[in-house]
This record gives C-alpha cells, structure tokens and sequence, in this order.
C-alpha cells in the first residue's frame, strides 16, 4: 500500500502548491509516464543510473516548464494548456515504447533497482522521499515569504502583482517543481516495480486532483497546505484498496469518487458564494 500512495502523494504536493494559486495540472500522469520510459530507455541503453535519473528529471523539468510558458505567459487556460500537454507528451510516450518494439522495459542495474526495493528502516526510500518533501514544501508554503506568494495569488493574483509580486514568473516556477516532482514519482515507480510500460501514471491525474480538493484545495485558489495533499491522497488510495479488497466492481469506485468530488465542490462552491454575499460582492 505504501508504494502506491507514495508516488500519488509527491504528484499531490505539486498539484496542491498549483491549486493554492487557482491552477491545475492535468499532464501530471503523462510527465510521470514520459520520464519513467525517459529513465528506463537510457539504462537499457547501458547509460549509468545517475545520468539516466537525471534524464527523467531533466524530462519532467522541460515538461513543467512549457506548461508554465503557455499557462503564465502565453495567459492559456491551465485547463486547455494542460490537457493538450497531456496527449502530446503521451503520445510521446507510445512512440518510444514504439520504437522498442516492445510494451515495456525492464533488466535494470540492481543500484537503480534498489532505489525502489531496499527498504531504509522499515519503509521504501519513495516514501522517505514522499516524507521529506511534505516536510520540505510543508515549510515553505507556511514559513517562507516565498510559500505565501501562492496564497496571495490565489486570493488576488492581481492585487498579489500590486503588492510587487512577479506572478508569471512565480506561475512558471511552480509548474516546473510541479513536473519535476511528476518525473520523480515516474522514476521511482519505474525503479520499485522494476519496469517502465506506457501505461504508467495513465488517468492519474483526476485521482490526484480530487485528493487535492478532498484534503482541503480549492479549484479558486487561496487555500490548501501539504498535510491536506497528504491526508487526501490517503483517504483515495484506502478507498481504491478497500474496493480490491471486497472485489467490488471497479465502475462503482468511479461512481464513489465522482459523487464525492461533486460533493466537496459543491461544498468549496456554496463556502466560496457565503464569503462573496458576507463581503457585498454578490
């Protein structure tokens, strides 16, 4: 169970540092994909592993940082920007896998291996990972002057610009560590379950957004911590495993997600039109 909610937790992190500003990425399950193939194509090529990981990096870094360009400067939709990256990138995907000549990779060097199987006091290292960096971002969003910049934009990115904040760039840097954190959890899924197929990360996406909006997000921005993001991709993940558990028909957890998403927006909606009529604005 924790290899499954490790790598949906560091997707949570970046999507929840994006949602606090009233963004979204919907390319997440396809940075993921591309990255992990990115990683494994370059060990079956017999590059070493620190080349190959920072490849996948390097991938799911250029990933984020055209979301950011098309979403902060060229002022697109993150959700049409973000959807159309989606395809490309997983098309990309299938066509690596393509030419291949195979639907997946494996054979890796045992260190790669070890980086998702050699447990470290009990738990993978993709956990301890998943750990450190809801510590880390945890910090920033509460403690730095840097981390509050996505509250002020998600309130008011256009009195967050007359406070003399540079939203497009900061929109931009935030989409870059949230593709960077996407090739992470690419990497390390690719490295525990010692494969990379073109199925990875595939319709993740919607998981991790609903874990978002269930550990406390809004799609309006302003609000969301780390802890939420965690307690989210929790409750997604156990509900997901309780339903192979009792061999229920998978439709039924699309149907049980679903309801509970409309509900938590409908809620975030009605909160959101209360705050408006208590200021006079609506």
């Amino acid at each position: 169970l924790q290899t499954s909610i490790a790598p949906n937790a560091i997707l949570s992190i970046g999507m929840m540092m994006l949602m606090i500003m009233g963004k979204i990425d919907i390319s997440v399950g396809s940075s993921m994909c591309l990255s992990g193939i990115a990683s494994a194509y370059c060990l079956s090529r017999g590059m070493g592993v620190a080349v190959s990981v920072l490849a996948g990096l390097g991938v799911g870094l250029i990933i984020g940082a055209i979301n950011g360009i098309l979403v902060a400067y060229g002022k697109i939709e993150p959700l049409i920007a973000t959807i159309g990256t989606m395809y490309v990138f997983r098309g990309m995907s299938e066509m690596i896998m393509t030419s291949t000549m195979a639907t997946t990779l494996r054979g890796f060097p045992d260190a790669f291996i070890a980086m998702g199987n050699r447990k470290i006091l009990g738990l993978y290292p993709m956990v301890w990972i998943c750990l450190i960096l809801l510590v880390f971002f945890g910090f920033v969003l509460k403690r730095t002057y840097m981390g509050k910049k996505n509250y002020y934009i998600g309130c008011s990115a256009s009195n967050a610009a007359l406070m003399g904040i540079n939203v497009k760039l900061h929109l931009f840097l935030f989409y870059v560590i949230s593709g960077v954190l996407a090739s992470l959890a690419g990497i390390l899924s690719v490295a525990r379950y010692e494969t990379a197929s073109r199925y990875l990360g595939k319709d993740i996406q919607m998981n991790i957004m609903i874990a978002c909006i269930i550990g406390g997000g809004s799609l309006l921005g302003g609000k969301g911590d780390m802890l939420g993001a965690l307690f989210g991709t929790l409750f997604i993940s156990l509900l997901s495993n309780g339903f192979n558990l009792f061999e229920i028909n998978p439709q039924w957890q699309n149907v049980t997600i679903g309801g509970i998403l409309l509900l938590v927006v409908a809620a975030d909606g009605y909160v959101y039109l209360k705050r408006l009529r208590h200021q006079g604005k609506a």
